[in-house]
């Protein structure tokens, strides 16, 4: 089974968030971190072609761009800080265009600190992926949600008041 990628990198996160995401609650889309998403989005790599949706995978791509006569999936990150879960959701992403059958690498972009990197999807990956998956499905046939457990992101969490009102 294929989850949007929003989803996956939301698994790979908090189990919580997912499972909510999986059950349509929506996001307090008042929260300034994803305002200021939106807005990196709209104001940056503005000769690009961005935020490319399609259908069948439930996936939105940040961008697509060229480089040394490549195309690249690109996915824009607010900072390295989540440099990490990016480079997962960007390999995610390549894993559903393989499935497609549409091979490209990879760039995670990080426009306020002038920062790109390539990225492509291994074997290892593909493993890691469908193991992922795996444990998704699971978690989207718990009649419960996880328990809430306090991270380092809960506080810029837009579904934070889900977890701890």
């Amino acid at each position: 089974m294929l989850f949007s990628p929003s989803v996956y990198n939301a698994f790979l996160i908090c189990k919580r968030q997912a499972w909510l995401m999986l059950r349509q609650m929506i996001a307090d889309q008042s929260n300034i971190y994803l305002d200021i998403g939106r807005f990196i989005s709209q104001e940056t790599f503005l000769k690009e072609k961005k935020e490319i949706y399609i259908p069948d995978l439930s996936a939105k791509i940040d961008m697509i761009t060229k480089k040394n006569g490549q195309y690249f999936v690109a996915e824009v990150k607010k900072s390295s800080a989540s440099m990490k879960s990016g480079i997962e959701q960007l390999k995610y992403y390549l894993y559903l265009l393989k499935i497609k059958e549409v091979e490209v690498k990879g760039l995670i972009k990080i426009p306020t600190e002038r920062k790109s990197l390539e990225v492509i999807l291994s074997s290892a990956d593909i493993y890691f992926i469908e193991d992922n998956l795996k444990n998704l499905e699971n978690l989207l046939h718990e009649e419960l949600p996880p328990l809430a457990i306090k991270i380092k992101y809960c506080q810029k969490c837009a579904h934070y008041e889900f977890c701890f009102c």
